[in-house]
């Protein structure tokens, strides 16, 4: 036997030994007043009568039956019963390869680009699975937790970049770690998708793919690339394409056997991706949308069993037994037997008689219904997406009905389903209820706040019309119930949080017209002394220096000389990194002895796994207008592996 709340318990013995001593005082200062109003012989005589321990029974069933009413409040538990909690879905993680590698161009627009797009359109097909983003490096971080909201998962998947995570290489025995740690739940089915070129450089994949195995992990892998590889580009930016430590080109080629094995190990299989991302298309065909819904259903709850009903019908039986007792002697012998002949206790059935039947039809009648609905248990025990399906269910059969459409959007609400939630809400305002529209004006201003503070970093004007609308909804609320604190407090919550994103929007918009104004002055001035250098050195042949013949080479152009002559081309590269042609207004000893001393400081501060001028100069540069979306990169040590000597 358990105590659901105990403190009930406690509340109750102090009660009633309050009503015990309070009893005790009373039945003192009676004594004392009789004492006072007739003299000792008398006293017997004239309370002849009354029945002390009639008296004293009376106050004791009082007693008992309150002391119940407090058990009942404590909510006695003994035994426990199986309860099915129905889940649609399974878990996906994905986990996608940040490295350097995926930059390589052997399928377009490149590997890394290729990928998210095919995990964008794999997920448009989904409807109940929960979906994680995992991207991974050198190391791996969870940038999306199991979710089932796909705006959220897209939203997290269209920034992910290649310098997401600061620890450089790839590491696929990390991710798979890192996903048996994130899939740790009691879904019937976790699956982990590895979307990566394959190109394995630190830890040791296939253990982490059998381990994950034991802890009912099922890795499916995507292979990202071709076999024939590619070139590495720079990226930032730069022009030309990735070196190992010995000055050779990187180049870049899918790993098909390591995949393949990490998928065998734990029962998945392998896919090559593709150049329309088909490989995610094909998992889903042979394996994901084969498993049976209802061994997705599979999930059981130890619910305990209730026993308020006993404590509460024997407050009900000493309730009625102190109704029925007396307080005056009773001359028969056997009262029990004769009391129906007694005029006292008739006269106490008929004062009493219609309050006990009325009871007792109450009790006979009402425990069926003491039981609240389906969606009500599932809501009170936290399952919360099977109280939503529950009254969705119902709401087909009366969808105007403004109880089941709030209940709806409650149980939405705790799923993080805010849209659903903001609508049904919005519904529940049909009805006469002035209680349940208050309410729903106030859930439907949580809504509207949840969901803007989603989008506070991505898209801050989407976030200012949510709020707005929270605070109408505030204020109506206020409206219906001015004494609501909670109300108030939130709305003075949300106007300050509305406020403030507003100046900090109307900053940044002050900050981009000013940095584009210095911008076109800049560029004004560019273009004049460009102008001048122009007409130095203006082409014979008459045209103005702006036709393809007359631009440098292209990136493209520069991978094409790389793949017919690899060594012509480092050759070239490194001569124009040597300063072989020397700037205007300097000699041309001086240009290669200040880019020779500048080459070997570079050199010395990536050695201690620090910027270069140049590279900070760059990063500052693209961040001069960056207004920042997500602080999820996790803070890692930058150094370099510089054992391995291996980045991409």
């Amino acid at each position: 036997m358990t105590f659901a709340q105990p403190l009930w318990l406690l509340a109750g013995i102090g009660v009633c030994l309050a009503l015990a001593l309070f009893f005790r005082s009373t039945r003192k200062k009676k004594e004392e007043a009789l004492a006072r109003f007739a003299a000792k012989g008398l006293l017997a005589q004239l309370t002849r009568n009354v029945s002390s321990r009639k008296r004293f029974c009376k106050n004791t069933l009082l007693v008992a039956a309150l002391f119940c009413c407090f058990a009942a409040l404590a909510r006695p538990q003994y035994g426990y019963r199986w309860v099915e909690v129905k889940r649609k879905g399974i878990d996906l993680l994905f986990a996608l390869d940040t490295s350097k590698s995926m930059l390589a161009e052997d399928i377009r627009p490149n590997r890394l680009k290729r990928a998210q797009l095919a995990i964008l359109d794999f997920s448009q097909q989904l409807e109940g699975d929960r979906v994680g983003l995992l991207p991974f490096a050198g190391s791996a971080y969870l940038m999306c937790p199991l979710t089932l909201d796909y705006d959220a998962f897209e939203q997290s998947l269209n920034v992910v970049s290649t310098d997401l995570i600061p620890k450089s290489g790839t590491n696929i025995g990390a991710v798979i770690d890192k996903g048996i740690e994130v899939l740790n739940n009691d879904a019937n089915h976790k699956i982990l998708i590895i979307l990566t070129d394959g190109e394995n450089l630190e830890g040791d994949a296939v253990f982490a793919a059998k381990e994950a195995k034991r802890q009912g992990v099922t890795v499916y892998t995507v292979g990202v690339g071709t076999s024939a590889g590619e070139l590495i580009p720079l990226g930032n930016g730069e022009s030309g394409f990735a070196k190992d430590q010995d000055g050779n080109f990187i180049r870049s080629r899918l790993d098909e056997t390591m995949l393949t094995a990490i998928a065998e190990n734990t029962g998945g299989i392998y896919a090559r991706l593709g150049k329309t991302g088909e490989g995610l298309a094909t998992i889903y065909a042979q394996r994901l949308a084969l498993i049976p819904k209802e061994e997705l259903q599979e999930r059981r709850h130890k619910v305990p069993l209730e026993r308020f009903q006993y404590p509460l019908a024997a407050a009900l039986i000493f309730f009625i037994l102190e109704m029925l007792v007396g307080e005056t002697r009773n001359r028969m012998r056997f009262p029990l037997l004769t009391g129906l002949k007694s005029k006292i206790f008739r006269k106490r059935f008929r004062a009493n008689g219609s309050l006990i039947v009325i009871i007792a039809f109450a009790t006979l009648f009402s425990g069926p219904k003491a039981y609240g609905s389906k969606g009500e248990e599932a809501y009170l025990r936290g399952d919360y997406l099977e109280a939503s399906q529950y009254y969705l269910g119902r709401l087909k059969k009366a969808p105007d009905n403004p109880l089941l459409n709030y209940n709806f959007a409650t149980s939405a609400y705790q799923n993080n389903m805010y849209d659903d939630a903001i609508e049904g809400f919005g519904k529940a305002l049909i009805g006469d209820d002035l209680t349940i529209q208050q309410k729903a004006y106030y859930n439907r201003g949580n809504a509207y706040y949840r969901k803007g503070a989603e989008t506070e970093k991505t898209e801050p004007q989407a976030t200012i019309g949510l709020w707005s609308q929270a605070v109408d909804d505030f204020t109506a609320a206020l409206k219906l119930d001015p004494d609501d604190s909670r109300t108030k407090s939130n709305l003075e919550f949300v106007k300050k949080r509305l406020e403030k994103l507003q100046k900090e929007q109307q900053q940044n918009n002050q900050q981009q017209q000013n940095g584009n104004g210095k911008d076109q002055r800049d560029g004004k001035t560019g273009r004049q002394d460009a102008g001048q250098k122009q007409q130095q050195h203006r082409p014979e042949n008459g045209s103005d220096g702006s036709g393809e013949n007359n631009r440098p080479a292209t990136e493209n152009q520069e991978k094409q000389a790389a793949r017919d002559n690899p060594a012509d081309y480092q050759n070239r590269q490194n001569d124009m990194a040597a300063g072989g042609t020397a700037p205007e207004g300097t000699t041309g000893d001086n240009g290669k002895k200040e880019e020779a001393v500048q080459s070997r400081q570079d050199t010395t501060r990536r050695k201690e796994g620090k910027m270069t001028k140049t590279e900070a100069q760059q990063l500052l540069k693209s961040l001069k207008h960056e207004e920042g979306e997500l602080n999820f990169v996790p803070a890692e040590n930058s150094m370099r592996d510089d054992q391995q000597g291996k980045d991409w």
